[in-house]
């Protein structure tokens, strides 16, 4: 089948990998745009472009104070080292490793762990109420690792199951309700996609799935800073009909000698290097993409359609040697190589931090990005939340994490393959792990309230 590419602006690697110092100097021209407007010029532009909107967002609609918090404190915790809920029952073994989450209307809390290959319902004091699935090949069991979540209210989850395998749908009382299956060749004969190509479910039943290209004169120099080569992203229907989202570059990586395998491997430091990041959501659904490079997201419709560029004018956030310092103290014990010399040293090269460590869609179809601030936490500590029309509403400060503490922010925080998030009208899931890798479920109370708009009014 002919697959025609869409029209975005994606330009393809074709340079030899970058330096430790010109990876710094690429962030160094952003530095010079304006991090607030003059008084007398709007705080959000809006241009059109050969038929695509672009929304230049020089601040929030909302300043600081004036938009909505997360509480401090969780409402819910499930799992974690010695875990007993009122009835005796240890939900520990439940949650590990993680893969999905969502809040269902009553309050409860559905937890898919892929480790156990079982969907986990708990009620919102933290006691387990069922679960659902099991590994295997008959009807509502899984035969790989579960990986995705998707929660429909009032009555539905749906689990997708990895390498293409089965989606199985239940009901809240564990009830299967019906599955259907992905045919992987059809995927292959539109996408090019392979079984390891990941995938991303969106609200419609089609998915999303990134194939990467193969380059065989692809050879990074050891000990530098490199891009992996770029993937393309398609939306794949109930007909196996694909619709083109573009080519996105590759996460950055660094190459380091380990003595002990006798080989060179892929380093990632988590949160220094960039990366591409693609989400869904809404109705009807849209997609946004980025590649961490540039303060630029990208929103396309279910078709492919470029429907608008969403930008921030602000300067980007320094990367300080007070900021590298608690990074290390909250991971560095769990991740020895981190401190190795030279990944330090790769480290001490970057000057800024990515636009953005991490895009979900929440339930209402409002997109958070999550990103780092000045605190110098070391870490991705704030959110950002844009419209379904690109204006720029304003910043929420993350729920608290002290570095080093039982139950830290795990750097994969609310990324595809790292540890999920799940976003609500007024509730945030989330997954945090100890110095052991443990796990546990956090769910925080979001207040949506504005100034100058009463306690459960409207949103913005």
């Amino acid at each position: 089948m002919a697959i025609e590419r869409s029209g975005a602006e994606l330009v393809r690697p074709t340079t030899p990998p970058l330096s430790l110092a010109a990876v710094a100097l690429a962030a160094l021209p952003l530095a010079c745009e304006p991090s607030r407007p003059p008084a007398d010029e709007a705080d959000v532009i809006r241009r059109d472009s050969a038929g695509i909107e672009i929304v230049e967002n020089r601040a929030p609609e909302h300043g600081p104070g004036r938009f909505w918090t997360i509480d401090p404190e969780p409402e819910i915790v499930i799992g974690g080292r010695g875990d007993a809920t009122s009835a005796g029952d240890d939900s520990s073994p439940l949650v590990w490793e993680v893969t999905g989450l969502a809040r269902l209307d009553d309050g409860r809390v559905a937890v898919l762990s892929g480790g156990n290959r079982q969907l986990a319902l708990f009620d919102a004091s933290g006691r387990l109420v069922r679960t659902m699935g099991r590994e295997g090949s008959g009807p509502g069991e899984f035969r790989s690792r579960p990986d995705y979540l998707q929660y429909f209210p009032p009555d539905t989850l749906v689990v997708w199951d990895s390498w293409f395998g089965p989606v199985v749908y239940f009901d809240p009382e564990g009830r299967l309700l019906r599955q259907r299956t992905v045919d992987l060749l059809r995927v292959m004969e539109s996408t090019g996609a392979n079984a390891e190509s990941s995938r991303i479910p969106l609200p419609d039943g089609s998915f999303v799935v990134d194939v990467f290209e193969e380059d065989p004169t692809f050879q990074p120099a050891p000990g530098t800073v490199f891009r992996l080569p770029p993937s393309d992203a398609f939306r794949v229907d109930s007909s196996y009909e694909a619709f083109a989202l573009g080519t996105w570059k590759g996460m950055e990586m660094w190459d380091r000698w380990d003595p002990e395998l006798g080989m060179m491997v892929p380093g990632v430091s988590y949160y220094y290097l960039l990366e591409s990041h693609i989400v869904g959501g809404g109705d009807p659904p849209v997609i946004y993409a980025s590649e961490g490079d540039r303060n630029e997201i990208r929103q396309f419709d279910a078709n492919g359609k470029l429907l608008r560029i969403i930008r921030r004018t602000t300067e980007p956030v320094p990367v300080t040697d007070a900021a590298r310092e608690r990074w290390l103290q909250e991971i560095g014990e769990r991740v020895p190589w981190i401190r190795d010399p030279d990944i330090l040293e790769m480290m001490s090269g970057r000057a800024f931090y990515p636009s953005e460590s991490a895009l979900v869609v929440d339930t209402e179809g409002y997109l958070w990005v999550r990103e780092w601030s000045r605190s110098e936490s070391g870490r991705a500590d704030q959110w950002s939340v844009f419209g379904p029309d690109g204006r720029w509403l304003g910043v929420i400060p993350d729920s608290p994490s002290e570095p080093g503490g039982e139950y830290s922010r795990h750097p994969g925080h609310c990324r595809l393959w790292g540890s999920p998030c799940w976003i609500g009208s007024d509730f945030f899931l989330e997954v945090r792990r100890d110095d052991l890798g443990v796990e546990r479920v956090e769910g925080y109370r979001i207040r949506r309230e504005v100034a100058g708009t009463p306690a459960g009014g409207p949103a913005p």
